[in-house]
């Protein structure tokens, strides 16, 4: 791929999907560009790129897709979904109990894995729930991502990616070759296809949110401005789950660090409102109380 081709797309993946990329993805992104040259039938890439740059939106969309950085597998950094079972989940069942409602949000869920481990999850350490309204909203920006999602149909491989044996058993049933989720998992899932940079429309806030390994893509400055976007949609003192070793720039500002506990944080009341005296949360109507800090080591 040519150089002024190369920035072009950079260009419109910064515009359009907020992707803060770098001559450091060449050949990551001239490989999935070649990838969707040959999909598509186009006989060079400079044939695409001409038809992105004739303003072709159906085609920009095309590429955002086809460059969606996706590495996703069931249960994915267990340590985070160990402390999210014995720890995180029983602490919401206490707090909701009143409201019987639980809500989390899996923000770049790719092709549902993480959302589907979020509800076997829940369905195996909360089984006291079962007459609770729990949902799971699932989104991605890629559009095959979420139609896969949307099906739970997984090949062999890829259900050894993170399960074992008694898990699959339990939760998938066959289908044709391949392995399907369990309709008591998938009846709590929605998937729907989103763009960080639009707005989430007709949705209660969530006690948790999941938005691992998705901001790093981003500017400092938009990730500023996404992380007070995230933190709109998280219930008072509710909870928001990164990546492993994730550097967000202005995530101080909304949420405090939870030592001991991998990428998870939770929510400040309001920006303006934070004091150092965390006791204000108690006065709150519906809100999460402050979490306990336990030690990750003490979790068996």
């Amino acid at each position: 791929m040519k150089k002024s081709d190369f920035d072009y797309i950079l260009l419109l993946l910064k515009r359009y999907a907020g992707w803060d990329l770098t001559t450091d993805n060449y050949f990551l992104i001239d490989n999935k560009i070649y990838g969707l040259v040959c999909e598509k039938g186009y006989a060079s890439s400079d044939d695409l790129i001409q038809e992105l740059r004739l303003g072709q939106k159906s085609m920009l969309w095309q590429v955002i897709e086809a460059l969606t950085f996706s590495e996703t597998y069931f249960f994915r950094d267990y340590p985070v979904f160990k402390s999210f079972e014995k720890i995180i989940l029983p602490r919401i069942r206490e707090v909701n109990r009143s409201s019987k409602k639980l809500r989390i949000w899996s923000l770049g869920c790719s092709t549902g894995q993480e959302t589907y481990s979020i509800g076997m999850s829940i369905a195996d350490n909360l089984p006291a729930v079962s007459d609770w309204n729990v949902n799971i909203l699932g989104t991605d920006i890629s559009s095959p991502a979420i139609t896969k999602a949307q099906k739970g149909i997984y090949t062999p491989l890829e259900v050894q990616m993170g399960l074992n044996i008694k898990q699959i058993i339990k939760h998938f049933h066959k289908e044709g070759n391949n392995w399907a989720v369990n309709q008591d998992i998938s009846n709590n899932i929605k998937f729907l296809r989103y763009n960080l940079l639009e707005y989430l429309s007709n949705v209660e806030p969530f006690d948790i949110i999941f938005c691992r390994y998705v901001l790093n893509y981003f500017t400092p400055e938009k990730q500023r401005e996404l992380i007070a976007k995230i933190h709109s949609y998280n219930v008072p003192a509710g909870f928001l789950y990164l990546g492993l070793h994730e550097k967000i720039d202005g995530l101080e500002e909304y949420y405090d660090a939870i030592p001991g506990m991998p990428c998870l944080y939770q929510a400040k009341l309001k920006p303006q409102n934070i004091t150092k005296n965390r006791e204000n949360l108690d006065n709150v109507p519906n809100a999460m109380p402050t979490l306990q800090r336990p030690s990750i080591k003490n979790i068996h």
